[in-house]
């Protein structure tokens, strides 16, 4: 009896103390969530987070402001993030980004201010492959004309990225180790800067993804030589991929939602419930669609598992690269 009478005490004492939890849960939210990209403004990350943004606080019935912490590739923003209250009302534009970033350190023997394990996945939106890009009058037909020169010049042919070791950087070392080809790097703080950069002829081209990239195409300021995926995007159809080429050099930049770990499940759920409405809703698919990109969902859980492939992969192209990186 004595047990029995224990063991309610004990029930009752794990409730009271989980009560003040359950009922913010069930009340979230009740003020503003800051949404934090670690990009640039003007980048895919901006566009996608400021898209949900719109349509999402309209379904939570709060405003999501907006916010870019930029620096290192992204590392700034999300290790503010990772150490944030996990309360619900600080969240972050994930992106392969964030592999990216961890790996590098993984690779360098150093640790990373955070993992992948900080965060829990809500969602994701997209799966982008990255387009090769080169200004709208560059002398390249083709990607076939631009590897003949490339191969002409080694080491002489520039391209810029959003930053050492993020979502446009890797997939050109994917690219040059595929081919043989060597480049000059010159990194920006985000692909919006890149994309200038390139149009202003201040590198010869770049991987970027379609949201900001085939708005300039349509305006006949960049052409597209080739799409590093397995499949043709609908917008540029005739655009072969690289795979179709022979080339093994597929790389995806997925966008999406993290919150901090340890963030209540009843508001990870709600979050993961409104992200999945968010990429079936027609005022968040058109502003990405229209641009070219496409929409494809990922659950939570899907994510996490992407995430945990994608990182074994960066990994392997990081160690190789931290071999060749000079030594201070």
């Amino acid at each position: 009896m004595k047990r029995i009478l224990s063991l309610a005490v004990i029930t009752t004492v794990v409730v009271l103390g989980m009560a003040p939890v359950l009922f913010a849960a069930a009340e979230y939210p009740t003020k503003p969530i800051t949404l934090v990209n670690p990009m640039a403004p003007g980048g895919t990350l901006d566009l996608q987070g400021r898209a949900f943004a719109a349509v999402a606080e309209k379904l939570l019935g709060q405003p999501i402001m907006v916010v870019n912490k930029v620096g290192a590739t992204g590392m700034v923003g999300a290790s503010a993030v990772a150490q944030a209250p996990p309360d619900g009302y600080t969240l972050l534009v994930g992106s392969v980004n964030i592999t990216n970033a961890v790996e590098w350190e993984n690779a360098n023997g150093r640790k990373p201010p955070f993992t992948r394990h900080d965060f829990v996945p809500i969602g994701a939106f997209t799966m982008s492959p990255t387009l090769v890009i080169v200004p709208a009058d560059s002398p390249y037909k083709n990607l076939a004309d631009f590897i003949a020169d490339a191969k002409s010049k080694p080491g002489k042919l520039s391209y810029c990225s959003g930053g050492l070791y993020g979502m446009s950087h890797l997939p050109i070392e994917i690219f040059a180790k595929s081919t043989g080809l060597k480049f000059r790097h010159v990194p920006f703080p985000g692909g919006g800067p890149c994309l200038t950069a390139v149009i202003g002829k201040h590198v010869e081209f770049a991987f970027q993804y379609p949201p900001t990239t085939l708005p300039l195409v349509q305006g006949k300021k960049l052409k597209v030589l080739a799409v590093a995926g397995n499949k043709r995007l609908k917008a540029i159809p005739d655009v072969p991929t690289t795979k179709e080429l022979g080339i093994d050099a597929e790389y995806y930049g997925w966008v999406g939602i993290m919150a901090p770990k340890n963030t209540p499940a009843p508001i990870v759920e709600k979050l993961r419930e409104v992200t999945k409405k968010v990429a079936h809703d027609k005022a968040f698919v058109d502003p990405i669609e229209k641009p070219g990109d496409e929409v494809q969902y990922l659950s939570g859980e899907e994510l996490a598992k992407w995430m945990d492939q994608e990182s074994k992969i960066i990994y392997a192209v990081d160690v190789e690269l931290a071999k060749e990186a000079p030594k201070k």
